[in-house]
């Protein structure tokens, strides 16, 4: 089953910081006391500072000094203020007001991420996960993300998911993986949506459950990420499970993927993966000339990608020749049954099917029809 790429970590988190940290109420509008806020910062006041050092470093309500702004929140940083200690640190990771130097960065991450803020844990652990100004160690890495989960970080309940389920850094459990994926998807965090859905789909750490996994491809797919809408069409046009198929949404699903890269992701490129669904999406409903089209401008596409390693260029070159072959015999693709891993428990926490209004029990098979492939 394909799925989105791995989730970035985080990042760009001063405008979110700004709101949540503001001394000042909740509703206030943009304007700001300047004068009384810089009172407030030169007296000491971390939260002033780190305020104030925010404000001129965006130029949200202050005129903007990034320097000034950068010596503010370096000065509430000091005062073990947490908040200022992660922005701190990602100023530098990022080399914004600052010379850019990563070991610095990770000494700020670790700052507050000692005293318990779950930001910082997050992004020390990354740069432990990439040897960023610090030394590659993925143990360590692990163990950040999993102080992070503990506090209910959706990201990092998610990276902590794929650590266990590829067992890096950590003994490999693709049951506790999907429990954590669990609790990120329950909080509407779309990556970790797609993870648990396609452990569903794969029979990984969960008993096989295509409805369910369905249900979590669905609910991803009604944001703006494009690979959740690629998913959605994927699953509908080529599960296993052939009462499951809907060629004429999955065609719908495939064109808003395309047309969310193109906006949202801002980039020209189409994905050859998703020229696949998109032709995997018109097999399904029927339309086998324009299938067979756009087959072979995945096949282009993916031709003139020259930095898959060979042995998964091979792979990939045999699936797309054996659906171009199936779709100019008037064919559909759908995958075979997964294997499935032994042992597996249901998820008695996951109400994914109840919260869409989804049956309990397992629908009938649909018989097949023709003209333009099974709408259900």
């Amino acid at each position: 089953m394909k799925h989105a790429p791995p989730f970035p970590f985080l990042a760009g988190l001063l405008a979110a910081l700004l709101l949540s940290a503001s001394i000042l109420p909740a509703q206030q509008p943009q304007n700001v006391d300047e004068k009384e806020l810089r009172d407030w910062a030169d007296r000491g006041d971390a939260d002033a500072q780190f305020e104030l050092g925010l404000r001129m470093i965006t130029g949200e309500g202050v005129k903007k000094n990034l320097e000034a702004g950068v010596k503010s929140v370096e000065k509430a940083a000091k005062q073990k203020h947490l908040r200022a200690q992660h922005v701190l640190g990602t100023l530098y990771e990022d080399g914004v007001g600052v010379k850019k130097d990563l070991a610095k960065a990770a000494e700020w991450y670790r700052s507050s991420a000692d005293l318990g803020f779950a930001l910082s844990q997050h992004s020390l652990a990354a740069m432990y996960e990439e040897g960023k100004g610090v030394k590659k160690d993925t143990v360590k890495a692990t163990e950040w993300f999993k102080k992070a989960a503990d506090q209910g970080s959706p990201p990092s309940q998610t990276a902590y998911a794929a650590k266990l389920e590829r067992g890096d850094g950590v003994a490999k459990s693709t049951a506790k993986a999907a429990l954590w994926y669990l609790k990120a998807a329950q909080k509407d965090f779309v990556p970790a949506m797609t993870r648990l859905a396609n452990l569903y789909y794969s029979g990984q750490g969960v008993p096989v459950d295509y409805r369910r996994a369905g249900a979590w491809y669905r609910r991803a797919a009604r944001s703006e990420d494009p690979w959740a809408s690629n998913n959605l069409a994927w699953f509908l046009s080529t599960c296993p499970e052939d009462n499951l198929h809907n060629g004429e949404s999955a065609v719908l699903l495939a064109r808003r993927a395309l047309k969310l890269v193109a906006e949202v992701v801002q980039s020209d490129e189409q994905p050859y993966e998703m020229i696949d669904t998109m032709a995997a999406a018109l097999a399904r409903n029927g339309e086998f000339k324009e299938a067979e089209l756009w087959q072979k401008r995945c096949i282009t596409l993916f031709n003139e990608d020259k930095d898959l390693p060979e042995e998964d260029r091979k792979k990939l070159k045999d699936e797309f020749d054996t659906r171009l072959k199936l779709y100019q015999k008037a064919t559909p693709f759908a995958e075979p049954d997964p294997k499935g891993e032994e042992g597996t428990e249901p998820l008695m926490e996951d109400t994914i099917l109840q919260d869409e209004g989804l049956p309990e029990t397992k629908p009938k098979k649909n018989t097949p029809k023709g003209g333009r492939g099974t709408v259900v």
